[in-house]
């Protein structure tokens, strides 16, 4: 009789722990869609059977089994972390790249073709007041063309601040998701699926923004840093990221006021932070270098007024000497600052060389067009801005590609990781009747069990008084 308890009781237990797992299996069906899920399973113990000693068999459950693989997780997050900086490169060189007009038809390249027409237009007739007139007019609109390109690459280096600013917030709102994650787990035995999907996607969100490593300690709390090394949580103590600019570009301090700038290099953080620091840097000037923008227009400056201060305005004897036609403030701000100068009218224009040829300087004037220049590297003012917008046009094209050559990649990890951790609701139904059934046996057991204790039961008669 108590070998019939025995597989009464392990009978109600069994179909005890078949309900957990139809209760695991709905909760999956539940979250198929939820973003960061894992699908869970119960894991089954067969219980021991052996009659003389009492055991009656059965099963138990053994804790949930987690499909996650950590290892597909970690690599799909980097591979976000590149699609999220060649995404943040393509969007902020595409911006930059409407600034310059590579068919030459607009901006500074036409500004730039059209004074030079003019100066060989006036090398032709140099006492043409006409002319000369048209000279100093181009000259004003290639100053604004200079300036007004330098005014929206600073406007757009602006932007680029603000976007930096703003995804340095999304970052620390993440990691606040993240340490919560971690007190709450402190205080728990086992991990919980749903918490776990909802750390799972935030380390996703935060691959888009950022790089960085995590590392699960032994009580299951994340530990995530930069990749630099610099600390985002660490336990129950989250690290907050703040951004500073200056004109040395854009930068990025830790907690305690470190610059960690270089320590990203990936995530949309780091695609514009190296558009807003290295490509703009490079033609604005930083600190470390003048910018090519502001090469360019003080060689034109120079260069122009070089020629025209070495001459005299006619041939007339003790005709006035030539007077420089461009300003600007210093070679770090000269495209920002450069203007035609505010004291020279048309007459004074020199057209004549020191040698007394009376188109010398205006036919030095024009040749400027194509002349190699010793402070442009060997190469001219058409040449050298052309380069400038060609570096441009490539940096937006490498960039592009980079992120359509990624989004593939990225396409690539993140079914992998669905095929692996990925809620299925075929292979969920198959479990469902499975289990069914498994808890529709269970309860034809126990019935019968039961039904079999009845009749012994029935067999017993009373003991007469």
């Amino acid at each position: 009789m108590s070998n019939l308890m025995a597989m009464l009781s392990a009978s109600g237990n069994a179909m005890d722990v078949f309900q957990q797992a139809l209760s695991v299996i709905q909760n999956n069906v539940n979250n198929a869609s939820t973003p960061g899920y894992a699908t869970q399973s119960l894991n089954l113990e067969a219980q021991p059977m052996n009659s003389s000693d009492g055991f009656a068999g059965g099963v138990t459950s053994a804790g949930l089994d987690n499909s996650r693989d950590t290892y597909a997780e970690s690599e799909l997050e980097q591979q976000t972390q590149a699609l999220g900086k060649y995404t943040a490169q393509a969007n902020a060189t595409n911006s930059l790249q409407s600034f310059f007009d590579a068919s030459g038809t607009s901006g500074v390249s036409s500004a730039l073709s059209s004074f030079f027409q003019a100066v060989s237009a006036w090398s032709v007739t140099p006492s043409d007041s006409t002319l000369r007139q048209t000279v100093l007019d181009s000259a004003s609109t290639l100053a604004s063309s200079i300036q007004g390109l330098s005014n929206s690459l600073s406007q757009n280096a602006q932007q680029l601040d603000s976007g930096i600013a703003s995804t340095a917030s999304q970052i620390n709102s993440i990691a606040a998701q993240i340490q919560a994650y971690n007190v709450q787990r402190s205080s728990q035995t086992a991990s919980d699926p749903g918490a776990d999907a909802q750390l799972y996607s935030a380390l996703d969100s935060l691959s888009q923004l950022t790089n960085f490593t995590t590392v699960t300690q032994s009580n299951g709390t994340v530990t995530v840093m930069l990749g630099g090394g610099s600390p985002l949580v660490i336990g129950q103590q989250q690290y907050s990221l703040s951004t500073a600019s200056s004109a040395t570009g854009a930068q990025v301090l830790d907690s305690q006021g470190n610059d960690v700038t270089s320590q990203i290099t990936g995530g949309q953080l780091g695609g514009m932070l190296d558009v807003r620091n290295r490509v703009i840097g490079s033609m604005l000037g930083d600190g470390q270098q003048t910018g090519s923008l502001n090469q360019f227009a003080s060689s034109l400056a120079d260069s122009v007024n070089q020629i025209l201060e070495s001459g005299t305005v006619s041939s007339d004897p003790g005709a006035a000497a030539g007077t420089a036609l461009f300003t600007y403030g210093t070679a770090s701000n000269a495209a920002a600052s450069i203007e035609v100068n505010p004291n020279i009218a048309a007459s004074q224009l020199a057209p004549v060389d020191s040698s007394g040829n009376s188109n010398g300087n205006a036919n030095q004037l024009a040749a400027l067009a194509s002349q190699a220049l010793t402070q442009l590297n060997g190469t001219s003012l058409t040449q050298f801005f052309g380069n400038i917008t060609s570096d441009i046009g490539t940096e937006n094209q490498t960039a592009t590609d980079n992120e359509q050559s990624q989004q593939q990649v990225v396409a690539t990890a993140t079914t992998l990781i669905n095929q692996v951790s990925g809620v299925s609701l075929d292979e969920q139904a198959t479990d469902v009747l499975q289990f069914q059934r498994a808890y529709q046996a269970a309860a034809q057991v126990l019935t019968t069990i039961d039904n079999l204790a009845n009749c012994i039961l029935n067999l017993i008669q009373p003991t007469a008084a």
